[in-house]
């Protein structure tokens, strides 16, 4: 194995352990979307956002917020009820 082939094995185990992260932000971000329709209010917090996207930029430069809004993206999940995207 060339010293290449190790390191893009290195990637791919990193690769892994952020689908695994996400998979689990998804499912924590997925529970506090249900409490916080269940209380009456919108599935995501705009405010909170943005502080997850600055933390993002703050932490990897301007592409960072990319990534934030990639990750916000999939962890939103499927729209379930009209009208229940914000609040």
């Amino acid at each position: 194995m060339s010293r290449v082939d190790e390191l893009r094995a290195g990637v791919d185990q990193v690769d892994l352990e952020i689908q695994r992260l996400v998979r689990r932000r998804r499912e924590l971000s997925l529970r506090i979307q249900s409490l916080r329709l269940r209380d009456g209010g919108g599935r995501y917090d705009l405010t909170r956002e943005e502080l997850v996207v600055a933390a993002y930029a703050s932490a990897l430069g301007p592409r960072g917020a990319d990534l934030a809004e990639a990750v916000l993206q999939v962890c939103r999940g499927p729209v379930t009820s009209p009208g229940a995207t914000s609040g």
